[in-house]
C-alpha cells in the first residue's frame, strides 16, 4: 500500500454558481443531473466542500437548495432530487471565516463579486495549496486552471475552476506540479492523475538518476501521454510501433519498446518482468528522460484491466 490520499479536500463548490433563476438556458433537471456528476468522483473521501450556508442558496424562483430535496417538481424527477441530496451530503461541511468574505474577482477579463466558495478556494491558493472550484453550470466558458486577479495580495492567483467530470484528471497533475509532495503523496493521488494507469508497489523515485526538479515535470508529461494517448495510438496505428513512437515526438515525448538484442538476452529481458496481483506482465515499453538515463517502463494494455496499462519499472537504466 502506498498509504491514504491527502484527505483534506481541494475542491469547493462555488454556491454562487447553484442560482439558476433567470437562466431560460438551463433545464431545471439537466442543472440538478449536471451538479450531480461534478460531485459523484469527489465524494468519495469528501474530496469536495460545501460552504455550510449554501443550503439557502435560491436555485429557482422560492427554491432554496434545501428545499429542492423536498418541493414536487414536475421539472425534475425525484430520483435526480435524491441522488443530488445524498452527494451533496458527503461534502465537507466549512463555515466561512473573514478570509472568505466575498469579494470583487476578475477571471477572463470579467470582473464580478465571486462567493464565499470561491473565495475560500482562493484564501486556500494563497497559502500555497492547489485547489479547484466547482463551478455548477458557468455562463461563461473558463475551465481548468486559471490566473485569477483580485484587490487583496497576492494580486494574481492561480486555481483551477472545473465544470465537467473529465478535467479532474488535469486539476490532480496541476496539483503534482505545483506543490512539493512527497513520493507517498504522489502514488496516493496518481490514480485521480492518471485513471486508465496501475502503478506497480516497488516504483521509487530513489531508481532515479537526475534530480527532482527535472524527473517530476519529466514523469508527469510522460504519465499523462501514456494515460491519454498510448493505447488510442496503438489502436489509430494498427500496432506500427514506428507510427505510435512518431507521434508520440509531436508531443514531445520520447517512447520506444526494447530493443531486438534485449529480447535476446534472457537476463535483461526477465527484467522487464513486473508482479501486479499475484500475475505477472512485461513491462517491454518505455520512455527516456534522456538518452543516456532514466526511464520509465510500462506494459501494453491489459485486457484483465479494462485495457489499463501497467506502470512497473523505474530505473537511470536497465540491462
Amino acid at each position: 500500500m502506498r498509504g491514504a490520499a491527502d484527505d483534506r479536500y481541494r475542491v469547493v463548490v462555488d454556491e454562487g454558481s447553484l442560482d439558476w433563476r433567470g437562466r431560460a438556458d438551463l433545464d431545471p433537471a439537466d442543472a440538478v443531473d449536471d451538479l450531480a456528476d461534478l460531485l459523484d468522483p469527489l465524494t468519495t473521501g469528501k474530496q469536495v466542500a460545501l460552504m455550510d450556508h449554501a443550503y439557502e442558496v435560491e436555485c429557482w424562483e422560492s427554491v432554496r437548495l434545501f428545499e429542492l430535496f423536498t418541493t414536487r417538481d414536475p421539472r425534475v424527477p425525484r430520483d435526480s432530487r435524491v441522488r443530488l441530496a445524498t452527494l451533496l451530503d458527503k461534502c465537507h461541511s466549512v463555515s466561512p471565516e473573514d478570509d472568505d468574505l466575498p469579494q470583487e474577482v476578475e477571471v477572463g477579463g470579467t470582473t464580478a463579486e465571486r462567493s464565499f466558495g470561491f473565495c475560500h478556494v482562493l484564501a486556500l491558493a494563497s497559502a500555497g495549496r492547489a485547489m479547484s472550484c466547482l463551478v455548477a453550470s458557468p455562463e461563461v466558458e473558463i475551465a481548468g486552471w486559471t490566473t485569477v486577479k483580485r484587490q487583496t495580495p497576492p494580486a494574481e492567483l492561480d486555481i483551477h475552476l472545473l465544470t465537467a467530470p473529465g478535467q479532474l484528471p488535469d486539476f490532480w497533475r496541476g496539483v503534482l506540479r505545483r506543490e512539493r509532495i512527497t513520493e507517498t503523496q504522489f502514488f496516493a493521488l496518481a490514480g485521480r492523475a492518471f485513471p486508465e494507469l496501475l502503478f506497480a508497489d516497488s516504483l521509487s523515485f530513489g531508481r532515479f538518476k537526475g534530480a527532482r526538479e527535472e524527473v517530476i515535470p519529466w514523469l508527469i508529461d510522460l504519465l499523462s501521454g501514456i494515460n491519454d494517448s498510448f493505447a488510442s495510438s496503438l489502436i489509430r496505428h494498427q500496432g506500427d510501433r514506428k507510427k505510435v513512437i512518431k507521434e508520440f515526438s509531436t508531443y514531445g515525448i520520447t517512447i520506444s519498446p526494447d530493443s531486438t538484442l534485449t529480447h535476446k538476452n534472457p537476463q535483461a529481458w526477465a527484467q522487464r518482468l513486473v508482479e501486479f496481483e499475484g500475475v505477472r506482465y512485461r513491462c517491454e515499453w518505455h520512455g527516456k528522460r534522456v538518452w543516456n538515463c532514466d526511464r520509465v517502463h510500462f506494459s501494453l494494455p491489459i485486457e484483465k484491466y479494462s485495457g489499463r496499462i501497467l506502470v512497473g519499472i523505474f530505473a537511470e537504466h536497465l540491462d
